[in-house]
C-alpha cells in the first residue's frame, strides 16, 4: 500500500529519540501516517508512563 519504510527507534540510541514530557523517559514511535503531501505524521508513545506526543514531519 505504502512505498515507505517505517523507521525502528528500538535500536537507535536515545539521543534520536524524543524523551516524554511527563516521566522524561525515551519514547518510541507507535505510529506513522501520511499527512499533507511531503509530510508524516508521527505519534510517539511512552512505554514507563503511556503518554503520546504527535509531530509533523517533513518528508524527502
Amino acid at each position: 500500500m505504502f512505498n515507505r519504510s517505517v523507521p525502528s527507534f528500538f535500536g537507535k540510541p536515545t539521543s534520536e529519540r524524543p524523551f516524554c514530557e511527563d516521566c522524561e523517559c525515551p519514547m518510541v514511535l507507535s505510529r506513522l501516517e501520511p499527512d499533507k503531501p511531503g509530510s508524516d505524521l508521527r505519534t510517539y508513545a511512552c512505554l514507563m508512563c503511556a503518554a503520546t506526543e504527535s509531530i509533523i514531519v517533513a518528508i524527502s
